[in-house]
């Protein structure tokens, strides 16, 4: 059997707008500050640290590169996971590797939408409460019109963000003084290996490209080659921006709740606070417009394949998958409204995101072990190489930074409770599912041949034997 790659149709995603899906989750605010915030307690032991992540998310990257050509499937995680330890598994990683961290993630970010916009615009603030949560259903809107909306949107902010974050690190490297505080604060191993469960939340997404494999030009070029430059703008764009920060802030300025935007007016003045604060919600806009367009598809390919109910495999005339965009957006906004202006979350539920897509990421290595051995003859157009090298010291660096994920010791308890809620919710729910809905062992794995004709195929993909 062969899975025939061919190329979308004219009009579909090419390199740009699937580089820009790959980065689009971590050119937000919340990264911002968590980066800034790390490198307020490592100075050059947090540089180190984003360097350490960066090779965990190499190996993610090697992995989800060879499972996306092999199995071409808008579901992602989902489908990758069942064709290689069964149903159950697969329902438990895309709900709590993705929605899961869409619903954790996203509200942490809308609070720092609405607090900037109580800074700007306090009248606006005042009148709707939320302003953030209008932000969230025009993107809802706009993502309903289509992929050749989304190409367009995603391309622009993400390139704006980019611009603006390369501008800040080095033009506050070159006006600080980063070598005297790497000369105060030295190199240790110790802290450095503690500091990269933060670090690698800069780094986390570049398979978002993947659910977003049917709408790609070329798949076969461009969705591996996405992660892989993707990769390197954003450990190049971080490190840059923590060498400002370092030079440019005091520790104490670092750890505060919005260092984004005094890094910004230290640098630049006064009047960069105003800019600042706009491009900042930009960035805000990105993630939602990343997330709502890749994790709807990922839902719809999940019940295209019987993983979740037939009502979110269904698109609009559009080509969106509306119903599946519209649940999630509600979710979104049931967990941003209850929050208020609690700004004291933020940290406990970006980190226990990050969680959630740490075991999302081991359970993807263990999909491409476990494939690799049983399926070793099945075509797959990018092989990862030195296997199972990246993939064993993946899953033993991920559990690494999952059991020591908590940058303080008093937010642990909350960080592992909402990780456990959402783990329990959905092995609760996959449990449900594949025994009194569809009947089935929910460690039996699919036969590949039956894995790989559910889901949304890469138009007009096809399997021949």
């Amino acid at each position: 059997m062969a899975i025939e790659l061919q190329n979308a149709p004219r009009g579909g995603l090419q390199l740009p707008a699937l580089v820009a899906t790959a980065v689009g989750v971590v050119v937000v605010q919340s990264t911002m500050i968590s980066m800034l915030n790390g490198a307020g307690l490592g100075a050059v032991n947090y540089l180190v640290a984003i360097g350490l992540a960066a090779l965990l998310a190499l190996s993610y990257v090697l992995s989800f590169a060879e499972l996306s050509l092999m199995l071409p499937r808008a579901g992602s995680v989902g489908a990758y996971t069942q064709a290689a330890i069964g149903p159950g598994p697969a329902i438990i990683a895309a709900l709590s590797g993705y929605v899961a961290v869409a619903m954790l993630g996203i509200p942490a970010e809308l609070i720092l939408v609405d607090a900037l916009v109580g800074q700007l615009a306090p009248g606006l603030a005042a009148t709707v409460g939320q302003p953030s949560l209008l932000l969230l259903a025009l993107f809802c809107l706009l993502n309903l019109r289509g992929i050749d909306m989304f190409a367009r949107l995603q391309t622009a902010l993400v390139t704006t963000m980019f611009v603006g974050i390369l501008v800040i690190g080095f033009a506050g490297a070159i006006s600080g003084n980063p070598g005297a505080v790497f000369t105060e604060q030295p190199f240790v191993p110790g802290a450095a290996l503690s500091l990269v469960a933060l670090a690698i939340w800069g780094l986390v997404g570049l398979e978002f490209v993947c659910p977003m494999i049917g709408e790609a030009r070329n798949p076969r070029r461009d969705v591996p080659r996405a992660m892989f430059i993707g990769l390197v703008l954003i450990v190049v764009a971080y490190g840059m921006y923590c060498t400002a920060g370092i030079a440019m802030l005091a520790p104490q300025a670092l750890g505060s709740a919005t260092p984004h935007v005094e890094l910004a007016q230290a640098i630049f003045g006064a009047p960069a606070r105003t800019w600042f604060a706009l491009l900042a919600i930009l960035g805000s806009a990105t993630l939602l417009n990343t997330v709502l367009a890749s994790v709807s598809r990922m839902v719809q390919g999940m019940a295209q394949s019987g993983q979740l109910p037939a009502i979110f495999a269904r698109e609009n005339r559009a080509g969106a998958p509306a119903p599946a965009l519209v649940a999630l957006a509600l979710a979104i906004a049931a967990v941003r409204v209850p929050l208020g202006m609690d700004a004291g979350s933020i940290l406990s539920l970006t980190v226990a995101a990050a969680g959630c897509w740490l075991i999302a990421y081991i359970i993807v290595h263990v999909d491409l072990i476990v494939l690799r051995y049983r399926l070793p003859g099945t075509p797959r157009p990018f092989r990862s190489p030195w296997f199972p090298l990246p993939q064993l010291l993946g899953i033993l660096g991920m559990a690494y930074v999952f059991l020591n994920i908590s940058p303080t010791p008093e937010l642990a308890g909350p960080i592992y409770r909402n990780v456990a809620w959402m783990l329990g919710i959905t092995c609760a729910f996959a449990l449900f599912w594949t025994l009194a809905v569809q009947r089935r062992n929910p460690f039996r794995a699919t036969p590949l041949p039956a894995a790989t004709s559910v889901g949304a195929p890469i138009a007009p993909a096809a399997a021949t034997e």
